[in-house]
């Protein structure tokens, strides 16, 4: 294949939109600075396909583009690009030996003479290099090149005696690095035997820019080259990786070590390599399997089974099959490693929460979890790892998609759309959250340095991305959609790609269709999402004349007002009363302008609903008559709105209250309706609503009101539920209800509750004969197990902590944990605290994994007032707290300051929390003391504002 250089025009104190001297890389558009033209960068003639001429002003309605200057300084030249790695690692992980010896062949190209040949790398100590000139008859030893190395940068610059000039080259590198216990490279995990010794073990985490510590590379996503290993570890121990096992052979330097050697990869980022030296076992089989220690190899059924069909069933959406692409998919639960996932191309590492699935001794949320991470990573095989993004600025490609088929997928894998009907609770509006901040960034953002990277990796790049994804997914229709994707993944694939990429591609697929605004295409479209921080509101004005209503929008902020010239290319549509459609998603029309008037059918009388199972993202706010409508509406039929959508009605008006857009007594009264609600998703919003409102108002003369309005809230559904049981054939949806519910029940009282939780904790515990232990089922265990340990249960506090302690299941821990810390015993509290102090002592029996000790500081002080008193006794001790903040660190004091802060309540409390922060004077600094005084201090303002004195009014009809 033939291909062409092309002039390129270097951005200025600009990241590069991307690198364009890499071959097989297709157009990449660039318009910056003094340039006045667009370029096409290397490209592979004679397919111009990818070149569309684009300046930042028309890719979206307003002139807003994702550019901001960053020090381009932290970008490779572009005088050369790599081809090949082949390395070979030795590690002793087997005896707990955190360094490593290596050795890379980096094969590479050079573009254009150079006097440096400059890479990245982190942390490691270089022993030798050796410089190779490839021809034909291989490689020929030139030079031995000196170094320098940049720190800060993390760049390697290599020089020789003379300039490199166009041609292939290989640069031998031989050095040590250490591994981490954190973090991101080459990690040490311990786990505990079945003879309960501690063992280690080592996997890899590279995303995003930490393959350099492992070894000398070009470590951009773009930059892609094929990679060969060997690794060399003792014989008891085994290695994996990317690519299936060649073979192994002895060490000839120690017999009883292996070296294993496997098969080069495909096309990938250096960020996509991963490997792993554990002494675990498989299950599964070649194909498709789970590595995992031995202790745990009755946990990774679930996951060998659901992964196998999700992987078959997505490769079948997208047709794209993962086997014609990769021999093999391993996916490895890594002990000790939180609940994170990384989606190295065919070795998936998870931690084991993520992975693991016991259903004697795990929850229906832990089931949920390892079903959709699972389709999280596997979904990152197309999108992420066949086709990478073209620099960082672009990771919502990889993690909108991921995110978007994290639940999607489990449609295409399970029966019914249980876990899908979480995603706008989960994703959505939980994306709302964080995109109504006056600071927010755009999905598109430019950066350059590696902490700027990091940042990149947040709920914008994954929630807020997967939302407008699906939006699109929507609007477009998913025949289009899929046609669109697919094309997009061929043509871009062992390749990185742009949005533009993916514009392209999907406007192609709804060409000749009537989707589009006839003023826009989609590289329109999507721009005014991604270009633009935050989103917008559709504000809905009904003149209730002849079905006219006049619609505007403006960007949504939580607690400001900043103008904005922006426009959203805004997709609506709508259902009334006597035309709910709410199941028909077809895109009625398109506000691209800030303002229009539109005609309808809807009837004066009748309510109207806009933005259909909240597929848009964006907000609705409506006239104050509709919301009274919608409300009677909800109160005589709950069903003649989708539940979705009132999920939507209680989400909206609950943030529009909070934002002073509207009244929050018509969200209360809104609310009301929820006596005769049955669906989770409208309870999961109104959870939101509830906890903010019970925050405010815990231990303040208008609790006792708030108290009366949620058991007329809750009373009529709680009838229905079986609280302490669990009966064959319950869905899902059912049991995150019933959990929602009960949680509520006991919290503010019932009897009934709270006497059930007592007594299904003492038929486990303490049954009459030991023979006749009935263990509390996990799908209620949270429930029972926080509010039955709320009396004065010594003796069961003390075996849940034993099988706590005797536990090996990562989640359940968790589980028992956050029920620890709901303990009315404040001395049982403190024991707890104490045990901190016992784990850090060798061959302990008190033994926690890496996170847990700061876990039971989140579990106590959300566990309720007595706990969190308890808590605040122990860290007014200066000896005790000194003592425990040598094992858990200052920032977990800390936090747990800020918590107890941010929930003190009347003066009280006030006066325990002055008392806590005098006493830790010179423990914590002065700052965060006053940061935490000041937090507390303004929390009774709230009942002054506009809002706090709504809410109190509206509650008055409750305190009698």
């Amino acid at each position: 294949m033939a291909y062409r250089m092309v002039k390129w025009c270097p951005p200025t104190g600009h990241r590069r939109w991307f690198n364009p001297y890499v071959l097989l890389l297709a157009v990449t558009l660039v318009f910056v600075g003094d340039c006045s033209r667009v370029y096409a960068a290397v490209h592979p003639l004679p397919d111009d396909r990818d070149f569309v001429p684009v300046s930042f002003a028309s890719r979206g309605v307003s002139a807003v583009a994702p550019v901001r200057d960053v020090d381009s300084t932290y970008f490779l030249p572009n005088t050369s690009i790599p081809t090949h790695y082949a390395i070979s690692l030795r590690t002793d992980i087997h005896n707990d030996v955190r360094t490593f010896d290596a050795t890379t062949e980096i094969y590479l190209t050079v573009l254009e003479e150079t006097e440096t040949l400059v890479m990245h790398v982190q942390e490691l100590d270089i022993k030798a290099v050796f410089l190779y000139r490839v021809s034909s008859t291989g490689p020929i030893l030139i030079d031995t090149p000196t170094y320098k190395i940049d720190i800060v940068k993390e760049h390697i610059t290599f020089r020789t005696f003379a300039t490199f000039v166009p041609g292939g080259y290989m640069l031998t590198v031989t050095y040590s690095g250490s591994m981490r216990n954190y973090q991101s490279g080459y990690l040490v995990s311990r786990y505990r035997d079945d003879d309960n010794k501690w063992r280690s073990v080592g996997t890899t985490h590279f995303q995003a820019t930490l393959a350099r510590r492992v070894f000398p590379c070009y470590d951009e996503p773009a930059l892609k080259a094929t990679f060969e290993l060997k690794i060399t570890h003792h014989r008891t121990y085994r290695a994996i990786a990317n690519m299936p096992l060649i073979g192994t052979e002895i060490d000839p330097t120690n017999r009883e070590y292996l070296i294993s050697n496997f098969e080069k990869t495909p096309l990938m980022s250096t960020y996509l390599l991963a490997f792993a030296v554990t002494d675990f076992v498989t299950v599964g089989n070649s194909l498709h399997n789970v590595v995992v220690r031995s202790n745990a190899k009755d946990d990774a059924s679930y996951a060998v089974t659901v992964g196998a069909t999700i992987l078959e069933r997505l490769g079948s959406y997208l047709e794209l099959p993962y086997y014609e692409q990769m021999p093999k998919m391993t996916s490895i639960a890594v002990p000790d490693r939180g609940t994170g996932a990384m989606e190295n191309w065919g070795l998936v590492t998870y931690g084991e929460p993520s992975l693991l699935y016991n259903p004697a001794v795990n929850t229906y949320r832990n089931r949920k979890r390892v079903t959709t991470v699972i389709a999280h990573e596997y979904a990152h095989q197309w999108f992420g790892d066949l086709v990478s993004p073209s620099w960082w600025d672009y990771i919502w490609l990889n993690e909108g998609f991921a995110t978007l088929y994290e639940y999607y997928a489990t449609r295409l894998a399970e029966p019914g759309d249980e876990y899908l009907e979480l995603f706008n609770g989960e994703v959505v509006q939980r994306a709302f959250l964080q995109d109504a901040n006056e600071q927010i960034r755009p999905m598109n953002w430019n950066t350059a340095t590696q902490d700027e990277v990091s940042s990149l990796f947040d709920i914008i790049a994954y929630q807020k991305a997967g939302s407008v994804l699906n939006m699109f997914r929507n609007v477009l229709g998913d025949t289009a959609w899929r046609a669109g994707l697919t094309q997009y993944l061929t043509d871009r694939e062992y390749n990185a790609a742009t949005e533009a990429n993916l514009a392209l591609h999907l406007q192609t697929a709804v060409a000749g269709q009537d989707i589009l605004p006839s003023t826009a295409n989609v590289r329109d479209l999507l721009a005014s999402w991604t270009d633009a921080p935050g989103f917008p509101v559709l504000n809905v004005r009904r003149l209730y004349r002849d079905g006219l209503m006049i619609l505007s929008q403006e960007r949504f902020l939580e607690q400001s007002v900043l103008p904005t010239t922006h426009v959203w290319h805004i997709p609506y549509n709508y259902a009334h009363k006597s035309s709910a459609t709410f199941y028909d998603l077809t895109t009625t029309g398109w506000l691209s302008s800030r303002a229009a008037k539109i005609e309808t059918s809807v009837p004066d009388d009748e309510w109207v609903v806009f933005n259909k199972q909240q597929t848009g993202y964006y907000r609705v706010n409506y006239d104050r008559r509709n919301w009274e409508l919608l409300t009677e509406a909800l109160m005589d039929n709950r069903n003649a709105i989708h539940r979705l959508n009132r999920a939507q009605l209680i989400d909206d008006s609950f943030n529009l209250a909070r934002a002073d857009l509207l009244d929050m007594a018509v969200v209360l009264r809104l609310m009301r309706y929820l006596r005769t609600e049955r669906d989770y998703a409208p309870w999961s919003a109104a959870d939101k609503v509830l906890t903010y409102l019970y925050d405010k108002l815990r231990g303040t003369e208008h609790e006792h009101a708030f108290l009366v309005y949620v058991d007329e809230l809750i009373s009529e559904v709680y009838a229905t539920l079986s609280v302490d049981t669990v009966a064959q054939g319950e869905t899902t949806l059912y049991k995150y209800l019933r959990q929602l519910i009960t949680g509520w029940a006991c919290r503010i009282g019932y009897r009934d509750c709270l006497e059930r939780s007592r007594e299904a904790l003492r038929k486990e515990f303490a049954p009459v004969e030991p023979e006749s232990s009935i263990p509390v089922h996990p799908d209620v265990r949270a429930v029972m197990y926080c509010y039955g340990l709320q009396e004065d249960t010594d003796s069961e506090f003390q075996l849940i902590y034993q099988r706590l302690m005797a536990s090996r299941n990562q989640a359940e821990r968790t589980d028992l944990i956050d029920a620890l810390g709901c303990s009315k015993n404040a001395n049982n509290i403190k024991t707890l605290l104490g045990t901190i102090l016992f784990s850090a002592t060798p061959d302990t029996n008190f033994v926690y994994l890496a996170d847990e000790r700061n876990q039971l500081f989140r579990a106590i002080y959300s566990g309720g007032r007595i706990p969190t008193m308890a808590l605040m006794d122990v860290l007014q001790d200066t000896v005790s707290v000194s003592q425990i903040m040598a094992i858990v660190g200052e920032g977990t004091i800390s936090n747990a300051v800020m918590n107890i802060a941010q929930r003190t309540n009347g003066p009280v409390e006030m006066e325990r929390l002055e008392t806590m922060l005098t006493a830790m004077a010179g423990i914590l600094s002065p700052a965060t003391l006053s940061t935490a005084r000041d937090v507390a201090m303004a929390r009774p303002q709230w009942f002054t504002t506009a809002e706090g004195l709504i809410i109190g009014e509206f509650l008055e009809s409750y305190s009698v």
